[in-house]
């Protein structure tokens, strides 16, 4: 029985190099391959409320064919006819309308808030600036001044 060398806590067999397995060598028979299929997730359909309202309309004229029309374009579409009855009556609840659920545009009360704050914000930063530059001139004038003080200081030293 030969036992296999060692080789800093890992086993050197067959066809590796130091515990790897050597360029163009066969790939590892550990266990089973790697399945390559790629798996779509299902996503859930959102159905916005203009498609909604046009699946109504066509299900309406659809109707008046008969001989199974609207179930044929349940079908096409990939809905069900419960569905459809639901948004019939949301539609005649009054629900079924573009001021549905979701993201809202902001009304004009918000906007002239926002806008309010803006402005107390921008005056807050005006004075900010303001006495920003009065303490850089003032810096500079003290700058000159004690330049000048020090020439004085050498030229009656000198």
């Amino acid at each position: 029985m030969m036992v296999p060398k060692m080789v800093v806590g890992q086993a050197v067999g067959a066809g590796t190099e130091g515990g790897r397995r050597p360029t163009g060598g066969p790939a590892p028979t550990a266990g089973a391959t790697p399945n390559p299929e790629v798996v779509a997730h299902a996503t859930r359909r959102r159905l916005t409320v203009a498609y909604k309202l046009k699946v109504l309309d066509t299900v309406a004229g659809l109707r008046q064919r008969g001989n199974g029309a609207v179930g044929a374009y349940l079908r096409a579409e990939g809905l069900y006819y419960s569905s459809v009855k639901n948004w019939e009556r949301q539609q005649s609840a009054g629900q079924l309308t573009s001021q549905c659920r979701g993201r809202h545009e902001k009304g004009r009360d918000a906007l002239l808030a926002e806008n309010k704050q803006l402005r107390r914000q921008i005056d807050s930063l005006k004075n900010r600036l303001s006495k920003t530059e009065l303490v850089v001139d003032l810096q500079k004038k003290l700058s000159l001044l004690m330049e000048t003080h020090s020439n004085n200081e050498m030229s009656v030293a000198g």
